[in-house]
């Protein structure tokens, strides 16, 4: 595994239980898209915040996802990845994928097998609020634990096609491959 200064690490996608490998791959290193879908590794580094969330919107800029509903898709993004690098162990990965052309799921995940709960924060604090934000701006989001750490995830919906949906899911919920995903 090595690590380029953009704070990508340069291997293959995550493997099962986490989903397939990708279809094809774009010519940055460690970012793999299919037409409507996006997997990228990041190195546990403060620098690949940044970069998810560059590479974030310049794929929902493509996939014509409004910019309101971008702009808090890649506020969500930031956050969940922000954890991922401060709290957890192991690789992070991100993943977001277009479903149905109506909303956006991002999956980000952690060598960590805790799930992360969010937390009173003093209002002076500048940390503390990244899940209430998620909690707040997704239709549904959760958290799965895996054998390799967890995964958490959250929908939004970003086009008419259906109604906006609670907060939270069963814990059952899982939102399936997101790179086979209509």
């Amino acid at each position: 595994m090595t690590v380029n200064p953009a704070g990508a690490v340069v291997t293959a996608p995550p493997s099962p239980p986490n989903g397939p490998p990708p279809h094809r791959r774009t010519g940055s290193p460690g970012v793999h898209t299919t037409p409507r879908g996006l997997a990228l590794r990041l190195a546990t580094a403060p620098a690949a915040v940044g970069r998810a969330r560059r590479t974030a919107a310049g794929a929902l800029r493509h996939w014509g996802v409004p910019d309101t509903a971008a702009d808090d898709i890649v506020l969500m993004a930031d956050e969940l990845v922000t954890n991922a690098i401060e709290h957890a162990d192991g690789p992070v990965w991100l993943r977001l994928w277009l479903r149905r052309g109506c909303c956006v799921i991002c999956q980000v995940g952690d060598g960590c097998h805790d799930a992360p709960r969010p937390r009173p924060s003093d209002p002076e604090a500048e940390n503390g609020r990244g899940l209430f934000l998620v909690t707040a701006l997704a239709d549904a989001f959760g958290t799965r634990i895996t054998s390799t750490g967890k995964v958490i995830w959250f929908r939004r919906q970003v086009r008419d096609g259906g109604s906006r949906r609670p907060h939270h899911c069963p814990a059952d919920y899982w939102p399936g491959d997101p790179l086979s995903a209509e």
